[in-house]
């Protein structure tokens, strides 16, 4: 498992046990089965695009818990947050 997905595994699973969410709730919140949520909190299955947005929407979070480029020893730069990414998909973007 890359470093960066056991990052989000990590920060997913903990958000979940901070807002008091069972794997069944969030994984009902966010449309996906409860084996997919398992699979992801442990980092051992990469997720859709979609999968993670819902994830984060039904967590409250945005992609500022993503490590940055430049914490992963590349350009430095920024993610687009939660609006950014909901904007750029409205916009047919993503």
């Amino acid at each position: 498992m890359s470093s960066q997905l056991s990052h989000i595994a990590r920060e997913l699973k903990e958000a979940r046990k901070k807002k008091g969410l069972s794997q069944d709730a969030l994984a009902r919140k966010s449309g996906i089965s409860r084996a997919a949520l398992i699979s992801i909190e442990k980092g051992s299955t990469n997720m859709s695009l979609q999968t993670f947005l819902g994830l984060l929407e039904a967590l409250g979070m945005d992609l500022r818990m993503v490590p940055k480029p430049s914490e992963r020893g590349r350009v430095e730069g920024r993610f687009p947050n939660f609006e950014e990414i909901r904007k750029m998909r409205l916009e047919g973007e993503l």
